[in-house]
């Protein structure tokens, strides 16, 4: 048997007991300070789920077995794994629950185009709507980049001549932009954006203000869209399951939690992107 049958054998032990009765609820019992086996049935017994003495010392060792807890002065410690373990079952508890509430939508999308760090707070959704018209969906984020204050950020495959317009527009207004796409559509954008400008008649210090507000960015694999503005309203829609990246099935929120997931996505492909020269 191989380490990692070994490794995936342990896990199944570990999530087997954390499975049994009251073991999921006695660990995070012990999230903040350590406790006895007394502290332990009291809380039982006021969860209505009393048990006697001897029965939770087992649940206790058992636990110990597995190695999510110590003992040390006859009060329960986590161990790192327990801690670990407490808080990824927590967060798993949430995301399914949040699949689970959206899965009329979600099964016809797929989040295999997520890094697998932000599976862990796909829960983010929950806050947002579902804007399964897409054109309403741009109809709505064309509002928000008219009314954008200081930056748009933009992640994408493709970026249409429409929107490179009104980019250009909201940057000589002094908006930031980033953008970030496919190779192809990386070049195409920034030779509209420089017809844009010249079009606008900038003086040379204005151009160059036009540039410096202007950040675009290549990647090889773009598997979602997002659009975030001001850093105070985000925009998500994921592939289908056929692969194909469109605007239908997008969800949009101003929810702090959903805003922060959006950007966090964004820098992880800024920062695997390349820098496109502008001028």
């Amino acid at each position: 048997m191989g380490g990692e049958e070994v490794a995936l054998l342990k896990l199944c032990e570990i999530l087997a007991e954390c499975a049994l009765d009251n073991r999921y609820y006695i660990l995070t019992l012990l999230r903040d300070d350590p406790v006895s086996v007394a502290d332990i049935r009291r809380a039982l017994i006021r969860a209505g789920v009393p048990k006697s003495y001897t029965t939770v010392r087992r649940y206790m060792e058992s636990l110990k077995r597995t190695g999510l807890v110590e003992e040390r002065r006859k009060h329960f410690f986590l161990t790192n794994l327990g801690t670990y373990i407490v808080t990824c079952l927590r967060e798993m508890r949430q995301n399914v629950e949040v699949l689970n509430s959206r899965s009329g939508v979600m099964s016809l999308l797929t989040i295999s185009c997520l890094p697998p760090r932000f599976m862990h707070s796909i829960r983010a959704i929950k806050h947002a709507e579902y804007v399964q018209d897409p054109f309403s969906f741009i109809a709505e984020f064309l509002m928000h980049i008219q009314r954008a204050r200081e930056r748009i950020c933009v992640l994408s495959d493709r970026v249409s001549p429409r929107f490179n317009e009104l980019i250009g527009g909201r940057v000589a207004e002094g908006v930031a932009y980033t953008g970030i796409s496919g190779t192809e559509s990386a070049e195409e954008s920034r030779e509209q954006l420089r017809r844009v400008a010249e079009r606008m008649g900038l003086t040379p210090e204005e151009r160059e203000e036009f540039w410096s507000r202007c950040c675009l960015r290549e990647c090889d694999s773009v598997p979602l869209h997002i659009i975030v503005v001001d850093g105070r309203v985000a925009g998500i829609n994921f592939p289908c399951r056929d692969g194909r990246v469109s605007l239908n099935g997008a969800f949009m929120s101003s929810e702090r939690e959903f805003v922060e997931w959006a950007e966090e996505i964004l820098d992880y492909y800024r920062k695997r992107s390349r820098a496109v020269q502008l001028v």
